[in-house]
């Protein structure tokens, strides 16, 4: 499961303008605007980076959704902790992933 606190870098107790400001400023980092120097490899990489942003501030910025997420994180069993720890690999490393 995705954990949307860790994609935006705020606490699980974040208030809404720190969610907002988190997403403010990765957005930022991440927008196509800004990455006009880099590869096509890496504006890839980025743009990735700016949907995972996107989706985590959409269910965060939702007090509905955060609420909903909230739990089933809570509540999540890892069925296949090899593929959890591939996920969280490939978070920290995205620059690795597929070269194997």
């Amino acid at each position: 499961m995705i954990n949307y606190f860790r994609i935006l870098g705020v606490k699980a107790n974040a208030s809404d303008d720190e969610i907002k400001k988190a997403y403010k400023r990765l957005s930022n980092k991440y927008h196509p605007d800004k990455l006009l120097n880099l590869s096509d490899d890496e504006k890839e990489q980025a743009a990735e980076q700016l949907q995972k942003v996107k989706e985590a501030y959409e269910v965060l910025s939702d007090a509905k959704k955060r609420a909903a997420f909230i739990k089933d994180f809570n509540n999540v069993i890892v069925p296949d902790p090899t593929a959890a720890m591939k996920e969280l690999w490939d978070s920290y490393y995205p620059s690795v992933k597929g070269q194997n």
